[in-house]
C-alpha cells in the first residue's frame, strides 16, 4: 500500500508538474509573440524615420532651390554672364601681355642699362643756354 501511495503520489505530482510546465510554456509563447510584435514595430518605427530624415532634406533642398530661384532674374543673369565675360577678356588681355613680354629679347634689366649708358643729348643743355642768353641771365 505504502508504494501505491508513493506511485499515485509521484503520477499525481508529475500530473501537476506536467499542467505547470505547459502553463510556462504557454506563458512564455505568448511573451515571444510580444517580443516579435515589439521588434516589428520598432523595424517599422526606424523605417518611418528614416523615411522622415530623407523627406526633410529633399524638403529642405528644395527650399534652398526655390529661394536661389526667386533671387534670380534675368537682368541679375545678364549681368552675371559680363562680369564673367569681363574676367575672362582680362585674364586673356594679361595673358597675352605676358607672351608678348616673354618675347622681347633681354629683360627689363636690360633695357634700363641701355638707357643709361647712351650718352645725354645736348640740345636740351643747348637749349637752355638759349634761353638764359636771350633773357640775359648767365
Amino acid at each position: 500500500t505504502e508504494a501505491l501511495t508513493k506511485t499515485e503520489e509521484a503520477t499525481n505530482r508529475g500530473t501537476q508538474l506536467s499542467a505547470d510546465w505547459q502553463a510556462q510554456q504557454k506563458m512564455a509563447d505568448q511573451l515571444q509573440g510580444k517580443v516579435e510584435k515589439l521588434k516589428q514595430t520598432i523595424s517599422r518605427y526606424e523605417n518611418e524615420l528614416v523615411t522622415l530624415k530623407a523627406r526633410a532634406k529633399t524638403a529642405s533642398s528644395i527650399k534652398k532651390i526655390n529661394m536661389q530661384l526667386t533671387n534670380v532674374d534675368s537682368s541679375s543673369t545678364v549681368a552675371m554672364l559680363e562680369r564673367m565675360k569681363d574676367k575672362v577678356n582680362e585674364e586673356e588681355s594679361l595673358a597675352e601681355a605676358y607672351g608678348d613680354t616673354g618675347q622681347i629679347g633681354g629683360s627689363v634689366d636690360d633695357e634700363i642699362d641701355a638707357v643709361l649708358d647712351t650718352p645725354a643729348s645736348t640740345s636740351g643743355s643747348d637749349s637752355l643756354a638759349a634761353l638764359k642768353a636771350k633773357m640775359g641771365i648767365q
